[in-house]
């Protein structure tokens, strides 16, 4: 939690008999984003777990332990990704309070539906000063994390044939070859790369945006400890 002092809320004067006299209104502020982070990184641990006794269950002939396993570990996975994108979705929520983005790139964003992870992209684009490359890299992070997380979020209803999961070589439903362990572990690690790079490398075109990541370097610090 920050605590800060909007302007007016802090107020002294002198009463009738010349005492000194003051009225202190903070405002408080949750980040939550660092929290996100941390239970991204506790479901990936508990996705590696899952992996493991699933690499154990399709080495042995329990079909219901080969399918119980591979249940378990895509539970562990999708948390934690979905917790990374929250992660993220959180950090830009913040950032987004301190960048205009022009009339004509809000109303193109409306009528044309553009995707969340270019919306992102934007609008640190805007917050920090960044080269080209880190750009395209943040873009294409944040292009995954999202993939990832509407593929939780909004799963297609259709009836869809087995896939190859690339670990076991043998069909499987789509989600235990997208929600395993290798690509949750990726997914964390892009989100929390991207926090940890804007916090500690990045630099802010913005004075609020400035203070915000000065706090979110404490929180982190604290988080990752």
């Amino acid at each position: 939690m920050t605590i800060g002092i909007p302007v007016g809320g802090l107020k002294i004067a002198l009463d009738s008999h010349g005492k000194i006299t003051g009225n202190l209104t903070p405002h408080v502020r949750f980040d939550v984003g660092p929290t996100w982070i941390q239970l991204a990184l506790r479901h990936l641990d508990d996705a590696k777990a899952k992996q493991d006794l699933r690499v154990a269950a399709w080495a042995g002939v329990d079909e219901n332990q080969k399918s119980h396993s591979l249940e378990r570990e895509f539970e562990a996975s999708m948390q934690a990704i979905m917790a990374a994108a929250i992660a993220v979705d959180a950090f830009y929520s913040l950032i987004q309070t301190h960048v205009d983005l022009p009339p004509s790139i809000t109303d193109k964003s409306r009528a044309k539906r553009t995707a969340r992870y270019s919306q992102v992209t934007e609008v640190l684009k805007r917050a920090f000063h960044l080269k080209p490359n880190s750009v395209a890299n943040l873009r294409q992070n944040l292009r995954e994390i999202y993939r990832l997380r509407d593929l939780a979020v909004h799963p297609s209803g259709k009836m869809e044939a087995p896939i190859v999961h690339p670990e076991l070589g043998a069909g499987v439903e789509w989600r235990f070859a997208y929600f395993r362990a290798y690509n949750a572990e990726l997914i964390v690690n892009a989100a929390s790369r991207i926090l940890w790079e804007l916090a500690y490398q990045g630099e802010p075109k913005h004075p609020e945006i400035q203070k915000y990541i000065d706090g979110l370097r404490r929180l982190l610090a604290i988080s990752s400890g």
